[in-house]
């Protein structure tokens, strides 16, 4: 009946994932690198797949759902959180591709980020931006669609914690009863690039903060490979000193924050499982440290994947794409209360700093 698309725009790679009903029409990725020199890319790949019905866009940290159609510079600059004096440093093609997307005029849409959602406390938002970038929603819903299957339940009836293990970052989510109810975003947990939250003193000492100090300071740099692949690390952390050290200090930073999301519960026991998302998680030596490390808390596993090439991600941004549209999703959908995403991730921002600088978002 429906025809729609999922995009997960990476760190790595960009994925495209399409479903016609139960039939997969569209399974590619595209190394980010290459989009970000050719945006027009992905356009070819969305118009490989004629007649969508919906997309969901490439959202970076989202905003209440909006119709890429209807989008203007503001919001696309609100999808990025970067000015544009840094737009040249082209960390990624988000925006480019968004441009292109409304101008060709594919149904498109995008979706909240973690902080939107009615789901999760105000209280848990205070200070926060990422909470979870769009992807990271979008993932949980191949973990709820997930548990349904594995332990023939309906949404609401699902319970876990996601740790999704990307190339760049990490990011740690809580669903209960079949809700997002807190999430710590990929800036805020030691990445295999990102540094994860930073000493408000070395913020400090480091003075000016760019977008690209985000992107740096984790597993890679602290082994003194920035340039190498998550399986290369992998290798290396199994004789190389210094790249024990880094990856302890990543599985310490993840099981900190797997701990401390776990007390968002209203009871712990509710946590049917921990499930692994991301490149990491099909990482066996990467996979085992983190089960024997976070087993204490629930039965850990492998998230399970409907694609052979995208990532959980863009099956989730698809599985969203149908369930908006009334489709198989749309219990999962309606349950995650989408429709009543509100606010913007700068709502709730106690910290004192230069709000004027905003015009320079667009």
């Amino acid at each position: 009946m429906f025809r729609v698309i999922g995009i997960d725009p990476g760190s790595l790679s960009w994925d495209f994932f399409g479903l016609h009903n139960d039939k997969i029409i569209l399974d590619t990725s595209i190394p980010s690198q290459e989009l970000i020199k050719e945006p027009q890319k992905a356009i070819t790949i969305i118009n490989s797949v004629k007649n969508i019905d919906l997309m969901v866009a490439p959202s970076g940290f989202g905003l209440p759902l909006k119709y890429v159609d209807d989008l203007t510079e503001k919001d696309i600059h609100y999808t990025l959180l970067k000015f544009k004096k840094e737009e040249k440093e082209k960390l990624i093609g988000l925006g480019e591709v968004l441009r292109l997307i409304k101008a060709e005029k594919i149904p498109g849409i995008i979706v909240p980020g973690v902080k939107h959602l009615p789901t999760i406390p105000r209280y848990r938002k205070i200070n926060k931006i990422d909470m979870g970038t769009a992807d990271k929603l979008c993932t949980a819903v191949t973990g709820i669609r997930d548990q349904m299957e594995t332990f023939q339940i309906l949404p609401q009836n699902t319970n876990f914690i996601m740790v999704e293990i990307g190339y760049g970052f990490t990011a740690v989510l809580a669903i209960e009863d079949g809700q997002i109810i807190d999430g710590i975003g990929g800036s805020n947990i030691m990445g295999f690039k990102a540094c994860g939250s930073l000493d408000g003193e070395l913020a400090y000492l480091i003075k000016t903060i760019k977008k690209k100090n985000i992107y740096k300071g984790g597993v890679s740099y602290i082994a003194g490979y920035e340039d190498l692949s998550l399986h290369e690390i992998m290798l290396l952390a199994e004789r190389d000193e210094q790249t024990k050290v880094a990856l302890d200090a990543y599985i310490s930073s993840v099981k900190k924050a797997v701990y401390a999301i776990s007390s968002s519960f209203s009871n712990r026991t509710n946590i049917r499982e921990i499930l692994l998302a991301g490149r990491g998680a099909n990482l066996t030596f990467l996979r085992e440290k983190i089960i024997s490390n976070l087993k204490d808390i629930a039965p850990v596993r492998v998230m399970k994947t409907y694609s052979q090439l995208s990532k959980r991600a863009a099956q989730g941004a698809a599985f969203i794409a149908n369930g908006l549209l009334d489709g198989e999703f749309k219990p999962i959908i309606d349950n995650l209360r989408l429709k009543e995403a509100a606010g913007s991730i700068l709502d709730d921002i106690y910290i004192p700093f230069d709000k004027t600088q905003m015009s320079d978002f667009g």
